[in-house]
């Protein structure tokens, strides 16, 4: 493996619909490299020719982990951070602590954030997003909250660094992930 220019990473995580991406829209305003770990599962999907929905996403990614072990999709992110020339990072996603542990492995200082938000806001969050592979349903919405749970998203949440609570404003989240990102990466 080639050694990475990444030495200090943020990874966020969160259930479906937490605001995750928020961190991404400011990491990006700050020109911090952003790699979202959903988008292996998507460009799988893709691969395989099968629309994207909660169900085709959710049965790839559990099939992934199953076939090239829990930590296959921060694997598959390591590879393309080799690409990355910036020494700090974000990522968006993970779900398992296998995932945390493969980045501890080759980014020097990793802080998990998880951004918390309540089931119903969370529900009517995905409604508005209206992204295609989001769980429009209740009964979807708890189907997909369940296999994250399966995967061990709920161990990484009450392991992280830092605890978000995201039931406001968008503004105060962007504010809160704007100061947790200049303190990480000792930006002014």
């Amino acid at each position: 493996m080639v050694a990475l220019q990444v030495k200090t990473a943020v990874i966020f995580c969160g259930m479906p619909g937490s605001g995750k991406s928020i961190g991404l829209t400011v990491a990006s305003d700050l020109d911090i490299p952003v790699i979202v770990m959903g988008d292996v599962i998507r460009e799988e999907v893709a691969c395989r020719k099968l629309q994207a929905s909660p169900q085709s996403l959710g049965q790839i990614m559990i099939e992934l982990r199953n076939q090239y072990g829990p930590a296959v999709v921060a694997e598959r992110c390591i590879e393309k951070l080799q690409q990355v020339s910036s020494p700090h990072i974000v990522i968006d996603g993970a779900r398992s602590e296998a995932e945390i542990s493969a980045f501890k492995r080759v980014i020097n200082h990793v802080k998990v954030i998880a951004v918390h938000a309540s089931p119903n806001i969370r529900f009517a969050r995905l409604q508005e997003r209206g992204r295609e592979d989001d769980a429009l349903t209740e009964e979807a919405f708890y189907e997909r909250d369940a296999r994250e749970l399966d995967i061990g998203i709920g161990r990484v949440i009450a392991q992280a660094d830092l605890v978000i609570v995201n039931e406001g404003d968008p503004e105060e989240l962007k504010a809160k992930t704007l100061q947790i990102l200049r303190d990480e990466f000792k930006l002014d």
